[in-house]
């Protein structure tokens, strides 16, 4: 494989989420479970077992991850949540941001510094486990070749990719169902191979499988408990790094977080959090299992868009607050393929834990009309070459301005689907969004958000199926 095949990379519109469903064997430990982790106040009905942030196992090392292309740190954030889930401290999981459109973190220092720093921040370590993605997999060989860098990581995750690792306890994850639907796994003396059937290119690194995987094989065979995200604190934390899509520079600007409770809420925000020159933002808190909107600025007070959440559970760190690419060309293959207007809502939606996959039996529907079909996401969908390795991001607007949804392939770019789809917005309103994810995650089945109908001449609004 060359370096130019993992530029196809990873193209995604999102924000960075935790796991959606449980499984029956979490629903029989919640079951049996009063508090998880030692949480200091008692188990609800809607958080049956609770896995403390605050009383994390701090004998867990460090773990950063290195995204592919056109990716960030959020690509990694379901599986983060389901480490904390199972007593991970998720302060500990970073994510290594770069312009995947150039940059070179394995051989720049910035792979190296995000270790440096984690490991100041936790000095009983002197290692951390390693993962990259994609065409992270590329730059996390080119740190492993060096040997005074290969000291400081104590396992290797790869994530769909072909790096040579030397001598790096190395676990090695791909699917039947990778990128031309073929497996890519690492090269080298200490690599242990999953071969998946089901997973997508993204899901390779974004799945329960996955983390389920990675949990085995850095605790000795041993399964994780929790394979659904378990609920943190009452009191959640949230912070991330607000950025360009693609190119993943920082941006200075503004976000206005209010609760879902009616249809284009105007009032006055919750909190209003702002990036600061590096772009990060937070720590902030927020409440657990509550829905949330937010609304992003621009350094100029411009409105960017609406972002919204199934509830977050526990904790996110990995969150990823993007705006539009500056860079024409990026521009012209995403956003700019969306048609705006007064009269309709212009989506983008995008699920944590894999890709949209409806050959696999995904299914989604806005106010019962289900969005998913052949063509856009589906069997179809996977003979465009843009699509193959699956539909990481799904654009839904009015394409005609006909006031009807007419699906179909509107347009297509690496692992991005644009469909048409009508949610109109003459009267304010909410609009109800279900998920099921089908064979990739049977256990995210009829997951529910709700958002407003602004109208896509105001922004787009971004979902995140958590």
């Amino acid at each position: 494989m060359t370096r130019e095949h993992w530029r196809l990379g990873l193209l995604v519109i999102a924000l960075g989420a935790s796991a959606c469903g449980d499984s029956a064997s979490d629903s029989a430990d919640a079951a049996a479970a009063a508090n998880d982790a030692g949480a200091d106040e008692p188990p609800t009905a809607d958080c049956p077992v609770i896995v403390s942030d605050a009383k994390c196992d701090k004998s867990r090392r460090p773990f950063v991850f290195v995204h592919g292309t056109y990716g960030s740190g959020d690509n990694f954030a379901h599986v983060a949540a389901l480490l904390g889930s199972n007593g991970y401290c998720q302060d500990r999981i970073v994510g290594v941001e770069y312009n995947s459109l150039g940059d070179q973190p394995g051989t720049d220092g910035s792979i190296d510094k995000a270790i440096d720093k984690v490991l100041a921040d936790n000095p009983k370590f002197t290692q951390v486990d390693l993962a990259g993605h994609s065409q992270g997999t590329s730059h996390c060989g080119t740190y492993l070749m060096k040997a005074t860098q290969a000291a400081k990581v104590a396992h290797y995750i790869n994530f769909s990719g072909v790096p040579t690792v030397g001598d790096v306890d190395t676990l090695s994850l791909s699917s039947m169902h990778d990128l031309g639907n073929t497996p890519h796994h690492a090269l080298g003396n200490k690599v242990k191979e999953v071969t998946f059937t089901d997973e997508d290119h993204f899901a390779v690194a974004a799945s329960t499988n996955s983390f389920i995987e990675l949990y085995k094989y850095l605790n000795d065979g041993k399964a994780p408990k929790y394979t659904s995200v378990q609920c943190g604190d009452s009191k959640i934390t949230v912070e991330g790094i607000s950025e360009t899509f693609a190119d993943n520079a920082p941006v200075a600007g503004k976000v206005e977080v209010r609760e879902v409770t009616d249809a284009r809420a105007a009032g006055k925000p919750l909190s209003t959090v702002m990036s600061d020159a590096d772009g990060h933002f937070g720590p902030f808190e927020l409440d657990r299992n509550v829905a949330y909107e937010f609304k992003g600025f621009d350094a100029d007070g411009t409105v960017v868009g609406y972002q919204y959440f199934t509830p977050f559970k526990r904790s996110n760190r990995l969150l990823r607050m993007l705006s539009p690419s500056k860079q024409t060309f990026i521009a012209a293959l995403s956003t700019d393929h969306v048609l705006r207007g007064p009269n309709h809502v212009g989506i983008v939606a995008r699920w944590a834990g894999g890709a949209f996959r409806q050959d696999l039996g995904a299914s989604l529907t806005i106010d019962g009309e289900e969005v998913l079909s052949s063509v856009n996401a589906g069997e179809e969908a996977l003979k465009v070459q843009a699509l193959n390795g699956g539909v990481v991001g799904l654009f839904m607007f009015d394409d005609n301005e006909n006031s009807k949804s007419d699906l179909g392939l509107v347009y297509s770019s690496s692992f991005l689907s644009f469909t048409d789809v009508f949610v109109g917005t003459k009267t304010p309103a909410l609009v109800e969004l279900s998920f099921t994810g089908g064979s990739e995650d049977k256990a995210s089945k009829d997951v529910k958000l709700m958002i407003s109908n602004w109208p896509s001449s105001e922004g787009l609004v971004s979902v995140t199926f958590q």
